[in-house]
C-alpha cells in the first residue's frame, strides 16, 4: 500500500489542491515555502495528531520555538493559516486533509481515502490571540477515491469549502451509508487506519496502532545517527521502565498472598458448608420420616372416619325409607278410617232407618257450618 494522491483544504498556507505522489518524491523550497506543512499534513494523518505520538515541524524540536518567540503549531493554528502570529483565516475556517492509498502492484487489499476535518476559530480574548479547535472528526472510505470537488463546492463565482457538520450526509448521499465510517476518536481512527493500510477489513489493537503512529512519526523527524546501538535502543526498540516491572512483580506478589489467604478461607468455608450439607440432609430426612408418619396417621384418621360417614349415611337411608313407609302406612290407615267411618255412618243411617245420603251430609258434608258445629248437628239428630 502505498500513498497516490492528498488533497490539502485550509491547511497553512497552501491553496486547496489534490497533489498527485510517484514512487519516490522530493520537496524542496526555501525557508516558509510550505516544506514542513506539507510534510505535517501527511503526518497528521498517519498520527491523527494524537498526543505523545507526533510531534509537528519534525525537522526540530518544536517545544524549543516557545522561547524563540516563535507560534506553536497546532491543527487549529494550521487551519487559520499562522504563520509567525498572524493568521490567513481569522474569522474561523473548516479545514480538510484526505489521503489516497492504493495498493502495490500483487497486493490484494483495497484502496482506500482517509479523511480529517478540522473546524477551528480565533480566541481574541486575551492579549494574544489563540487559535482554538472546534470541532474534530475522522472518515474511512474503503475502496473509495476522493475529489476536490467533494470537499469544495462551485457556488455562484466562488467556491465554498463544505461545511464539516453537512460532509458526512454528503458523503453518504454520493457513496451510500455502508462506505462512510465515521470514526469519533483518534484511538477508534487509527486502530481502523491501520487495519485497512494492512488490508485487513477490521481494525487492529490500540498498541498496534499508536506504536505504528509513533514510529512514522519518529520515521519524519531527521535525527543524525551516532551509533547503530543507540539508533536500535532508541527508535526501534521500546523503552522498558525496570522499576514498572518491579512494581508490577511486587503487586503480582501480594496479589498472590491475598489469593492464598482468600484460598484459605475459602478452604474453611468449604468445610464448614460439607458439614452443614450433612446436618441438612440429616434434618431433612427425620422431617420427611416425621411427616411421611404423620401423613399415615392422617390417612388411617381419614379412612375411619370416611367409613363411619358411610355407615352414619346408611342409618340415615333407612331412617327416611322407614319414614317414607311410615307416611304411606299412615294414609293407608287413613283412607281405611274414613272408609271405615262411612260403614259405620251408614250402618246407623239404616239403624235408625234414615237416609243414608241425607245422614252423611248432616254429619260430613261441605258447608258454611264449622266442624263443631255439625258434629252437634249430627249427635242432635242421632239423639231426637
Amino acid at each position: 500500500m502505498y500513498l497516490k494522491k492528498f488533497i490539502y483544504v485550509n491547511w497553512g498556507n497552501i491553496p486547496a489542491l489534490e497533489f498527485e505522489f510517484g514512487p519516490i518524491n522530493l520537496l524542496s523550497g526555501g525557508n516558509g515555502s510550505g516544506k514542513t506543512t506539507a510534510a505535517d499534513a501527511i503526518q497528521t494523518i498517519m498520527t491523527a495528531a494524537h498526543d505523545n505520538a507526533f510531534n509537528y515541524n519534525p525537522g526540530q524540536d518544536e517545544a524549543t520555538q516557545r522561547g524563540r518567540s516563535k507560534t506553536v503549531r497546532t491543527l487549529a493554528s494550521y487551519v487559520l493559516g499562522c504563520d509567525d502570529g498572524s493568521y490567513a483565516r481569522p474569522d474561523g475556517a473548516v479545514g480538510y486533509l484526505a489521503a489516497y492509498f492504493a495498493p502495490t502492484e500483487g497486493e490484494s487489499a483495497l484502496p482506500f481515502t482517509a479523511l480529517i476535518g478540522v473546524t477551528a476559530s480565533l480566541d481574541k480574548a486575551g492579549t494574544v490571540a489563540q487559535a482554538r479547535q472546534n470541532d474534530l472528526q475522522f472518515f474511512i472510505l474503503p475502496d473509495t477515491q476522493l475529489h476536490l470537488d467533494d470537499l469544495v463546492q462551485q457556488e455562484g463565482q466562488t467556491k465554498q469549502v463544505v461545511r464539516l457538520e453537512h460532509l458526512r450526509k454528503k458523503l453518504q448521499h454520493k457513496l451510500g451509508d455502508q462506505v462512510v465510517e465515521k470514526y469519533d476518536t483518534k484511538r477508534q481512527y487509527l486502530r481502523r487506519f491501520y487495519g485497512i493500510l494492512r488490508g485487513l477489513n477490521d481494525s487492529v489493537s490500540e498498541r498496534e496502532a499508536l506504536n505504528a503512529a509513533r514510529a512514522f512519526s519518529r520515521f519524519m523527524a531527521y535525527k543524525p545517527v551516532k551509533s547503530i546501538n543507540g539508533f536500535v535502543s532508541n527508535e526501534i526498540l521500546e523503552r522498558k521502565d525496570l522499576g514498572e516491572a518491579i512494581r508490577n512483580v511486587s503487586d503480582l506478589m501480594k496479589t498472590i498472598y491475598a489469593m492464598e489467604s482468600d484460598a484459605s478461607r475459602l478452604k474453611e468455608t468449604i468445610t464448614i458448608l460439607a458439614k452443614s450439607k450433612i446436618k441438612a440432609a440429616n434434618y431433612i430426612e427425620q422431617w420427611t420420616d416425621h411427616h411421611v408418619l404423620s401423613y399415615l396417621a392422617e390417612k388411617n384418621r381419614y379412612v375411619l372416619q370416611q367409613k363411619q360417614y358411610l355407615e352414619i349415611k346408611e342409618k340415615q337411608k333407612q331412617l327416611r325409607d322407614q319414614i317414607e313407609n311410615t307416611g304411606r302406612d299412615k294414609i293407608i290407615n287413613q283412607d281405611r278410617r274414613i272408609a271405615l267411618r262411612d260403614q259405620l255412618l251408614a250402618l246407623e243411617a239404616k239403624r235408625q232407618g234414615i237416609d243414608h245420603t241425607l245422614f252423611q251430609a248432616l254429619v260430613i258434608g261441605e258447608d258454611s257450618q264449622s266442624k263443631a258445629q255439625r258434629k252437634k248437628l249430627a249427635k242432635d239428630f242421632l239423639i231426637g
